[in-house]
C-alpha cells in the first residue's frame, strides 16, 4: 500500500495497490464461508477395443486435480461391442449420458478418447445437450486412413490401400470403423457408402443445418 496526500480533504490517506487490492478479494471469497468451489460434472468415454476401465485413472486424475467433481465414466460399447455401428452406438450412449447431463444445470463438460471422440461429437450434433466444454482426445474427426493393430486382427487379408473393398459396402458399414473410413483415394465409394462420418461433416447431410444450430449452441455458450 501507499500513502498519499489529498488536496481537497487535507489528509494523508493509505491507498492500496491494484495487486493487493485483488488478493485481498481473493483471500475474502477463500475465507467466507458461505462460499464454496465446485466444478462442472465430467463426462468420459473411452476408444475402441477398450472399456470404462481404460478411463479409471484419468477419471482419477480428474478427480485429484479438483476433488468432489463428479464424473461419468461411461460403461458401454466395452472391448469388441465398440465394433458396433456407430449410430447405435451415438445412441445407447446418449441415453446413458442423458440424466446426468440433464441434472446439470451449468452443463458439463464432455471429454472422448479416440473413437469415443465421434461418437460424443454426434450426439452433440444431433440432440440439444447441456454440455458446456467438448473434449475430443486422439479422435479420427476427419476420418481414419491407416493400418492399425485391430485392423489387421479384423481384416488380416486387407492393407489400407484395399480395406475400402471391404468397408464400402452395407456388410462393412455394419462395422464402426466402416463408419469413417475414409480413403483419399476412392472418394465416390467414400460419400456413396459411408453413413456416418460424411453426415457429421455435413458432405451429404439433408439435416445439415440442424447439426449447425446444435453445434453453435455448443460454441456460443
Amino acid at each position: 500500500q501507499t500513502t498519499t496526500f489529498n488536496f481537497f480533504s487535507g489528509r494523508s490517506e493509505m491507498k492500496m495497490e491494484p495487486q493487493m487490492a485483488l488478493y485481498g478479494l481473493l483471500l475474502v471469497f477463500l475465507c467466507h464461508p458461505g462460499i464454496v468451489i465446485t466444478y462442472r460434472p465430467v463426462v468420459v468415454l473411452h476408444g475402441i477395443l477398450a472399456s470404462d476401465a481404460s478411463m479409471a485413472g484419468f477419471v482419477n486424475y480428474i478427480q485429484t486435480a479438483h476433488p468432489g467433481t463428479q464424473v461419468l465414466n461411461v460403461d458401454g460399447y466395452n472391448d469388441i461391442l465398440s465394433f458396433v455401428p456407430m449410430w447405435d452406438q451415438m445412441k445407447g450412449v446418449q441415453a446413458k449420458i442423458k440424466s446426468f447431463v440433464d441434472d446439470s444445470p451449468d452443463g458439463v463438460h464432455m471429454i472422448c478418447y479416440s473413437q469415443g471422440g465421434l461418437t460424443c461429437r454426434a450426439i452433440l450434433q444431433s440432440f440439444q445437450t447441456n454440455v458446456h466444454t467438448f473434449v475430443s482426445l486422439s479422435s479420427p474427426q476427419a476420418g481414419q486412413y491407416g493400418d492399425t493393430d485391430y485392423l489387421n486382427f479384423l481384416f488380416p487379408n486387407f492393407t489400407k490401400e484395399n480395406l475400402y473393398l471391404a468397408l464400402y459396402n452395407d456388410l462393412g458399414q455394419d462395422v464402426s470403423v466402416g463408419n469413417y473410413w475414409n480413403d483419399p483415394y476412392h472418394q465416390d465409394l467414400y460419400y456413396q457408402h459411408c453413413n456416418y462420418l460424411p453426415l457429421l461433416n455435413n458432405g451429404t447431410n439433408p439435416v445439415s443445418l440442424d447439426f449447425m444450430k446444435t453445434t453453435l449452441k455448443l460454441l456460443l455458450t
